[in-house]
């Protein structure tokens, strides 16, 4: 008489090297999910700090543009006064004031949704006006805004010439 014996298997488990493979692969997506994650987020500072320097630069050009437009509806537009207040140099504007402030290196500050240098928490953000005069009816007009982003220095610069189109003869 002769036994068979059948080698039993259980196949119902995970090998140890089955196990290691599987962790690895879910570590790998996750590390790469939060790589991908981080970017993103950082990605989203970097370019809403770029928008508020785009406005404000825009901002320090209309402030100018409006000196120059009052001083029009002062009736002054000969080529000797309509650039009144506008003399050549680097100056700071704030969205509240009628006229050019001194030029300095103070940040502008946040309050109330407003930039401005009165008051309010400290910004990254320094604005710097530029008035330069091209002939009797032009000027020349440059706004920088500059920042320190994460070690690197930014900078956003808008420039527009404004002339004295209603010059009086």
């Amino acid at each position: 008489m002769s036994l068979n014996f059948k080698k039993w298997k259980n196949n119902t488990g995970f090998t140890l090297l089955e196990i290691i493979v599987a962790m690895g692969v879910i570590i790998s997506v996750l590390t790469s999910a939060l790589v991908l994650i981080t970017l993103s987020v950082n990605s989203t500072k970097t370019t809403r700090s770029k928008i508020i320097a785009i406005g404000l630069s825009q901002e320090g050009l209309e402030i100018v543009r409006n000196i120059r437009d009052n001083n029009w509806l002062a009736r002054r537009r000969t080529a000797l006064n309509w650039k009144q207040d506008l003399d050549p140099g680097n100056y700071r504007v704030q969205y509240n004031s009628s006229g050019l402030l001194a030029f300095s290196t103070m940040s502008l500050r946040l309050n109330s949704g407003f930039y401005q240098y009165d008051s309010g928490n400290n910004t990254l953000f320094y604005r710097k006006i530029t008035i330069e005069h091209i002939g009797n009816n032009q000027i020349r007009v440059i706004s920088e805004i500059t920042w320190n982003e994460r070690g690197r220095n930014q900078i956003i610069s808008a420039e527009t010439r404004l002339y004295n189109w209603l010059e009086e003869i």
